[in-house]
C-alpha cells in the first residue's frame, strides 16, 4: 500500500492548474502540469481517492511506460516488454486507444492504437499460447497510448470512463455543460469558500441543473464519483478491495453528515418547462431535492422576481451557461438575452458576486457589468471566456445597444480602423453617381483595400453583409478578432447602419457546395431592388447571401439580348439571370441541383409579377441533365456559371470546373441554336480556358465588359466568355 507509483491525468483545455491543486489536496506528489494532463506519484489509495473525488479529471491513468522511442518497432518492443499479466489475464477483454501527436514515427492515432494493441496481444500469445478478446464497447480495461513526439506514455484507465459521468444526469436537455467544466466554474468563482460563508447560491438559466447539483455536491463535500462507484480498477488483478470499500464506506458517511447540517439555499430558475423538468429529475437522482428549489421564470421580466426569500440575502453568488450564438444563430436575439442577463441581475441582486460563460466578448459587454477577472475554457470545441462581476452599481454601465447607432463610433479608432474609415467614405463618394443613374441599391463598398482589414462589404439597402477573408495562420487570433470587431464597427458608422444589420461571416475556402450550406438558422429573408428588380436575400442564414453582385452588368447583358428568345440558365443558383432574362421576354429554363435554390427562383419570379407558365424549373444534376436533353431541345442564350468545383452527395462524380470544362461546354453548345450566344462564367482565380475549345468554337473573354465598378478592383470577381458557333 505505500509504494508509490506514476499517474496521469487528463483534463479538459484549461483546467490542468485547477487539476493539480485539487490532486495536491487528495495527497498528490511531485505534480507536473502539461497541455490537458497532468503527471503526479502517489500510493494505491491516492489513485482510488483521485478516481473518487476528482471533480475535475476526465480520466486517471496508472503509468506503465514513460520513455523515449524513434520507430515503429522501437514502440512495439517498448510495449511488448510491460509485464501485462501483472495487470489483467486471457479471459479479460481490453481496448486500446491512442493520441499521437508531432510524430514521425506513428502520424496516425489510429495506427498508433493498433501497434500498441499487437505488442499487448503477442505478449500474451508468446507467453500462453493464447489472446486475449478485443472489446472496443465495453472492455474490462481501456489502455491509453499518449504519443508527443518522440515520447511515449502508456497507462491504465483506472476509472474505465470519463470522470465527469457523476452518474445523477440521464438526459441531456439543452445544450448542457459536462459536469468537470461545471465544476471548474465553481471554483473559479470562488464557490467552495461562498458556501463556507453560507451565502446563497444562484443559477438563473439553470437548463437541466448541473451547476445547481455540482454547487450541491461541493457545499455538502459529496465526492464526485458517490453516485457512480463502479470503476474499472475493481477488476484489476492488484486492486486492494478492502481498502477501497474502507474510502467508500468514509465518503459516504461523510456526505450523509454534511447533508443533513447543511442550511445552504441552492435556487434555479429557467424559463424552459422541459428543462425544469429534466432538472428536477436529475436532482432527485442525485439526493438534493431537499437544498435544491426550482422556480419557472423568464429573466427578460426582472420585475417578476419569484425568488423573494433568496433576494433578501445580502450575499450570494450567481453562476450561469448562458446560450450561445452556436445555439441561438440570431444575433439580435442574442444581445437582447444578455441585456436580459444584465438589467436581471443588477435589478435583484445588488452586492452579490456573479459569473458567466460565453463565446464572444461582445456578449459579456452586453450584460452591462465591469469584469474583474476572466479565464479561458473550452466547452466541448468551443473556445470560451469565464467572466467574474461584483454586482455593484460602481460595476455597473449603459451597454451599446446595436438596435441603435452608436452616435460615439468615431471615437477612440485606432489608426488603422481610421484609414478604413477614410478609405470606405471614398469608396462611397466613387461609387455614389453610378449607383444612382442605374437604380442601384445593392453593391460592393470595399473588397480588402487594405491588407490589414482583409473582407469584403456588401450594402443590402439598407443592411450590410461582411465576409471576412481567413487570416494568415502567423496572425494572431486576439489581433485578428480585434480587426474584425474594427470593420463592423466602422461599417456601421460610415453607413449609418445599426451593427444588429450588419451581418458577420467568415469566409474560408469553399469546397464543393460549402458556399451554399447554411451558416445560421435564421429564416430572415429580405427583398431588395436591382435595377428595377426585386430579389430575395437571406444575409445571416447563407454564406452567399442568394444575389451574386458581381453579375449585375451580365444580368442586365441578358435581359437586353432576351426578346423571344429562348433561354438556358445552367447552375442557376437562386434564378437571378433568369428574372432578368424573362423580364426582357424571354421563354427560360432554369437548371439547379438544390431543390432550395430552385424554390428560392420560384420566389424571385413571385416577387416581379412573373407567371411561372411558359418557364421551366428544374432541379437536376447540370451536367447529367445536359447529357439526357441533347437533341431534345434547342436555345438562343444560355447562361452557364458553374462552381469551381463539386462533390455533393446528389452528383454522380465529383465536378472540377477546370477538369470538366471541354465536356460541360461542348454538352452546352450541343443545345445552343445557329447564331446563339453562350456566356460562361466562373470564379476561379487560375482558371485556363482549353485551347481545344478555341479552335471549336468563336471564344472572346469579356470579363471587363461585363463586370460593374464596384467589382473592377475586387480580388474574388468572376471571370466571363462569349462562346459562339463557328
Amino acid at each position: 500500500m505505500d509504494k508509490t507509483l506514476a499517474f496521469y491525468a487528463s483534463c479538459p483545455p484549461g483546467l490542468e492548474a485547477l487539476l493539480i491543486e485539487e490532486l495536491r489536496l487528495l495527497g498528490a506528489n511531485n505534480l507536473k502540469e502539461h497541455p490537458t494532463h497532468v503527471t503526479f506519484e502517489g500510493d494505491l489509495t491516492l489513485a482510488y481517492q483521485a478516481c473518487l473525488h476528482s471533480r475535475l479529471a476526465n480520466r486517471i491513468y496508472l503509468c506503465l511506460l514513460h520513455d523515449r522511442f524513434e520507430s515503429v518497432e522501437e514502440l512495439y518492443d517498448k510495449v511488448n516488454r510491460i509485464e501485462w499479466g501483472w495487470h489483467f489475464d486471457l479471459k479479460q477483454t481490453f481496448a486500446v486507444d491512442c493520441v499521437a501527436r508531432k510524430s514521425h514515427s506513428i502520424k496516425h492515432s489510429g495506427f498508433g492504437a493498433l501497434k500498441v494493441k499487437d505488442a499487448i496481444v503477442d505478449y500474451f500469445h508468446e507467453r500462453y499460447e493464447q489472446r486475449p478478446s478485443v472489446d472496443k464497447e465495453n472492455p474490462d480495461y481501456r489502455i491509453h497510448a499518449l504519443i508527443n513526439g518522440s515520447q511515449l506514455k502508456i497507462g491504465l484507465d483506472l476509472a474505465g470512463r470519463s470522470l465527469h459521468q457523476r452518474g445523477y444526469r440521464d438526459s441531456s436537455g439543452r445544450a448542457p455543460i459536462k459536469e468537470n467544466l461545471a465544476a471548474a466554474m465553481l471554483i473559479r468563482a470562488k464557490w467552495p469558500e461562498c458556501a463556507e460563508q453560507t451565502m446563497a447560491f444562484h443559477d438563473p438559466m439553470c437548463g437541466t441543473g448541473t451547476l445547481l447539483i455540482e454547487a450541491a455536491m461541493m457545499a455538502t463535500g459529496m465526492a464526485a464519483g458517490l453516485l457512480n462507484p463502479s470503476f474499472a480498477f475493481c477488476r484489476w488483478k492488484q486492486h486492494d478491495e478492502e481498502e477501497w470499500q474502507t474510502l467508500l464506506a468514509t465518503a459516504r458517511r461523510q456526505f450523509n453528515k454534511n447533508l443533513q447540517a447543511c442550511e445552504l439555499r441552492l435556487i434555479g430558475s429557467d424559463r424552459h418547462r422541459k428543462s425544469l423538468q429534466l432538472a428536477e429529475e436529475n436532482i432527485q437522482r442525485a439526493g438534493f431535492d431537499k437544498i435544491i428549489e426550482l422556480v419557472e421564470q423568464d429573466i427578460s421580466r426582472a420585475v417578476d422576481l419569484k425568488l423573494n426569500n433568496l433576494a433578501i440575502n445580502n450575499k450570494g453568488l450567481i453562476v450561469t451557461n448562458p446560450p450561445y450564438g452556436e445555439r441561438l444563430g440570431d444575433e439580435a436575439t442574442i444581445d437582447q438575452l444578455y441585456r436580459d442577463l444584465g438589467a436581471y441581475v443588477k435589478s435583484n441582486f445588488e452586492n452579490w458576486q456573479f459569473a458567466m460563460i460565453t463565446t464572444e466578448a461582445e456578449y459579456a459587454r452586453a450584460i452591462g457589468l465591469r469584469s474583474h477577472k476572466h479565464y479561458k475554457f473550452k466547452n466541448g470545441a468551443l473556445d470560451c471566456q469565464f467572466y467574474l462581476y461584483r454586482v455593484s452599481q460602481e460595476n455597473s454601465f449603459v451597454p451599446f445597444d446595436p438596435k441603435k447607432l452608436n452616435p460615439n463610433w468615431e471615437q477612440g479608432l485606432s489608426e488603422g480602423a481610421v484609414m478604413l474609415k477614410n478609405r470606405l467614405r471614398k469608396n462611397q463618394q466613387r461609387y455614389k453617381s453610378y449607383l444612382k443613374q442605374n437604380n442601384v441599391s445593392c453593391y460592393r463598398l470595399y473588397d480588402a483595400d487594405l491588407p490589414e482589414y482583409s473582407a469584403a462589404i456588401d450594402v443590402y439597402h439598407d443592411e450590410v453583409h461582411i465576409q471576412e477573408y481567413a487570416a494568415p495562420k502567423d496572425i494572431p487570433e486576439k489581433v485578428v478578432q480585434k480587426r474584425l470587431n474594427e470593420i463592423k464597427r466602422v461599417a456601421s458608422g460610415v453607413l449609418q447602419v445599426p451593427e444588429v444589420k450588419v451581418h458577420l461571416k467568415q469566409r474560408l475556402r469553399q469546397k464543393g457546395i460549402q458556399q451554399y450550406t447554411k451558416h445560421s438558422d435564421s429564416d430572415d429573408f429580405k427583398q431588395v431592388n436591382e435595377q428595377g428588380l426585386q430579389f430575395y436575400v437571406n444575409l445571416s442564414r447563407y454564406l452567399d447571401t442568394g444575389l451574386f453582385l458581381d453579375h449585375r452588368k451580365t444580368r442586365k447583358m441578358i435581359m437586353a439580348e432576351s426578346q423571344g428568345k429562348q433561354f438556358l440558365n445552367l447552375f442557376a443558383y437562386t434564378g437571378s439571370v433568369s428574372v432578368y432574362a424573362a423580364k426582357g421576354g424571354a421563354q427560360t429554363t432554369t437548371v439547379d441541383m438544390s431543390k432550395t435554390y430552385i424554390n428560392w427562383s420560384i420566389k424571385n419570379f413571385a416577387a416581379n409579377n412573373i407567371p411561372i407558365y411558359g418557364h421551366q424549373f428544374v432541379q437536376a444534376d447540370c451536367l447529367q441533365w445536359l447529357a439526357e436533353v441533347q437533341n431534345d431541345q434547342q436555345y438562343d442564350l444560355i447562361f452557364l456559371d458553374p462552381p469551381t468545383f463539386s462533390n455533393s452527395k446528389r452528383m454522380q462524380s465529383s465536378f472540377d470546373v477546370q477538369r470538366d470544362q471541354q465536356q460541360l461546354i461542348e454538352l452546352s453548345m450541343n443545345l445552343l441554336a445557329t447564331g446563339g450566344k453562350l456566356y460562361f462564367s466562373n470564379n476561379f482565380k487560375k482558371f485556363v480556358l482549353d485551347e481545344k475549345l478555341k479552335h471549336q468554337y468563336r471564344v472572346v473573354e469579356i470579363t471587363q465588359k461585363t463586370l460593374p465598378p464596384d467589382f473592377q478592383k475586387s480580388r474574388n470577381h468572376h471571370r466571363c466568355w462569349l462562346i459562339e458557333h463557328r
